[in-house]
């Protein structure tokens, strides 16, 4: 009986230790965040590539959470472009890969036969996202930090072209 209740107070004393280490690791969590400065930097990379092209583009950069960092438009931008890039973004976010493959994903769903399946067009399955090409996921890693969108340039390849410039204005930084 005195060996069981050793034997119980060692267990005890295992748990006490081990107990704060296992709390501790379900504490805080540390990730990459997206910088403003970086943000900007984006932005503005996009934007030099819309107007080296003739384009007039609006441009979204949301972080890891969906929250909007940057959205601007440029001057003589249609109307619409505003928020078709940010859908655009959260398209990419989302789906945690470039609007344009999400895209095509549907499409592929839409092209085989009957019954369509669950979360195909015509309407795209989740609020806020948009069926058109121009969001790239933004990754630190493998990380996924934060999604920028353009629209105003033409086509989808062109708008996803811009995004991809800004994108290398910080690309150093992304490892």
């Amino acid at each position: 009986m005195a060996r069981n209740a050793a034997m119980m107070i060692t267990a005890v004393a295992i748990m006490a230790i081990a107990g704060p280490q296992t709390n501790a690791e379900q504490g805080l969590l540390v990730h990459k965040a997206l910088s403003l400065d970086m943000a900007m930097a984006i932005s503005r990379g996009s934007l030099e590539k819309c107007r080296a092209g003739g384009y007039h583009c609006a441009v979204t950069v949301l972080d890891a959470s969906g929250r909007t960092m940057i959205a601007l438009q440029d001057d003589g931008a249609a109307l619409h472009a505003f928020d078709v890039s940010r859908k655009k973004a959260y398209t990419a976010l989302v789906y945690h890969r470039p609007s344009k493959d999400v895209v095509e994903g549907w499409s592929k769903k839409m092209s085989g036969s009957p019954p369509l399946s669950e979360g195909t067009l015509p309407s795209p399955p989740i609020e806020g996202t948009i069926a058109f090409g121009g969001g790239l996921p933004i990754l630190a890693g493998t990380e996924i930090v934060g999604a920028v969108g353009v629209s105003g340039a033409p086509g989808w390849d062109n708008d996803e072209a811009v995004a991809k410039a800004g994108l290398a204005k910080v690309a150093d930084q992304l490892k």
